[in-house]
């Protein structure tokens, strides 16, 4: 398809531009690595079709000096349903993502632009959420205080045939973002927005467009106190959304219904300069107008984060 052909001649771009400095430099040096292991258990509530999702993923992050870099991640996911004949869904998920910033002179702080690539492929029996791409470029700006951060996001994601709705679909999605830090660096204020198009109504919940804003706060205390938290965070998400790319996550909300909200809060332990743990307790809301269905996704996500260098 079009879409995977973009995301591998991207990657042999990445890959081909940055190998230049490994070989020209000590990699010791020069190179500076992380790991991401996540899992996400989730269980719904006030539906008769789903059961439960659970997710397992890996990211192995690259970063050159403070210039660029390149993140490759892997994640599974197994979608379960009340009705014990009909069969799992079970879907992987291929993310490439590449950065490089840059810092003008005429400029206050630096700017980053980064690409993102998605495939998805599952064995959804109506073909609705399989065969899916998505290409996700984004600039931002982040000021020298680090006390004030903007972006401007977009993705375009197609979907494979439906043999419910034979119609194509494309998602549109432009994610503008602010963010302020505040209390002498000790809390940071992010506001996304989520606006939404899709292509194809009928494949999209009757939704043709839909609207969402996302609110992440986190606090880093003074003392980490007995427990030895680092961080703790607070987010929610006002409005409805759906099909959405998240370019935090890195990844595709592809098989929900329609998000109606989401809370969640959590914290984070620097358990060294090398090694942290990031634990988030969470509730979805979501909507299935196909059977006139409100339910819930409670969920609990976990992720460890290893540096190398």
């Amino acid at each position: 398809m079009p879409g995977r052909r973009l995301i591998f001649a991207f990657a042999a771009s990445i890959l081909g531009s940055l190998g230049t400095g490994i070989y020209a430099q000590d990699v010791n040096d020069r190179w500076f690595l992380r790991g991401d292991f996540q899992g996400l258990l989730s269980e719904y509530s006030g539906t008769q079709e789903r059961d439960a999702l659970g997710n397992l993923g890996l990211f192995i992050r690259a970063d050159y000096l403070d210039r660029g870099g390149i993140t490759i991640g892997y994640n599974r996911t197994v979608l379960s349903f009340q009705d014990g004949d009909q069969p799992d869904i079970k879907q992987d998920n291929l993310f490439l993502s590449g950065r490089w910033r840059a810092t003008p002179d005429w400029a206050p702080g630096s700017f980053t632009f980064r690409l993102d690539g998605h495939v998805i492929s599952n064995n959804d029996s109506t073909n609705g959420t399989d065969d899916v791409t998505a290409i996700a470029p984004q600039l931002s700006f982040l000021n020298y205080q680090e006390s004030f951060y903007l972006d401007i996001g977009y993705s375009v994601s197609s979907y494979g045939d439906s043999l419910l709705v034979p119609q194509a679909l494309e998602i549109d999605q432009l994610t503008p973002t602010l963010g302020f830090g505040f209390n002498e660096q000790r809390d940071w204020l992010q506001f996304r927005a989520y606006l939404i198009d899709a292509s194809s109504s009928q494949r999209a919940q009757d939704q043709e467009d839909s609207a969402a804003l996302e609110l992440k706060w986190t606090h880093w205390p003074t003392a980490r106190g007995r427990l030895g938290i680092d961080n703790f965070r607070v987010s929610t998400v006002l409005g409805e959304r759906i099909f959405a790319v998240d370019q935090d996550a890195g990844g595709i909300y592809n098989l929900s219904d329609l998000q109606t909200g989401a809370a969640a809060i959590g914290a984070e332990w620097a358990l060294n300069e090398r090694n942290r743990v990031l634990v988030l307790l969470g509730l979805e809301r979501y909507e299935n107008r196909a059977i006139n269905e409100d339910y819930q996704n409670t969920f609990l996500y976990f992720n460890f984060t290893h540096e190398w260098n």
